[in-house]
């Protein structure tokens, strides 16, 4: 096992803010990108399963998955902390942060927010590192009316 170096842990960090970018972005494409060929994403089913649940196994159908971005009017992801540790096979990781999720709603809109981390494994590869896996844990999850989003300055919100 090696340790980690300091450009290590920036690529790490730089790996987990482009993830969130790219989930902003819509771009699930690019989010599966970040993968190894046969990594796997697993995701919880909120609000019923807050624990990571259901696999998604190669980049094919990581990108099905995060899909499910699209019914989202916006969504902002932040990255607040992380913690990466050497492995024999690369490193793993914990990375902590909120997942903003604007959503539609008869009265408004509404932020539904993802208090959460991702338990996160790892695998340097030709082009830099990749996860080989990704496992998604809600903590709790908050909800709050939004009054003023930009499309209603822009004369087409509600």
């Amino acid at each position: 096992m090696t340790g980690l170096g300091a450009a290590d842990l920036t690529a790490l960090r730089a790996l987990s803010e482009t993830y969130a970018a790219a989930a902003d972005d819509r771009d699930a494409a690019a989010i599966g990108a970040l993968f190894v060929p046969d990594g796997v994403l697993v995701v919880p089913e909120p609000p019923a399963h807050l624990d990571p649940h259901v696999p998604h196994v190669g980049r094919a159908a990581v990108v099905a998955a995060l899909g499910a971005l699209a019914g989202t009017l916006a969504t902002t992801h932040v990255v607040a902390g992380a913690r990466y540790l050497p492995t024999s096979t690369g490193a793993r990781g914990r990375v902590r942060g909120t997942a903003h999720h604007l959503l539609p709603g008869r009265d408004g809109p509404s932020d539904v927010v993802w208090f959460l981390h991702y338990d996160d494994e790892y695998a340097r590869t030709g082009e830099g590192w990749a996860f080989t896996r990704r496992a998604v844990t809600v903590n709790w999850i908050e909800r709050h009316r939004v009054s003023v989003t930009r499309a209603d300055e822009e004369g087409t919100g509600r």
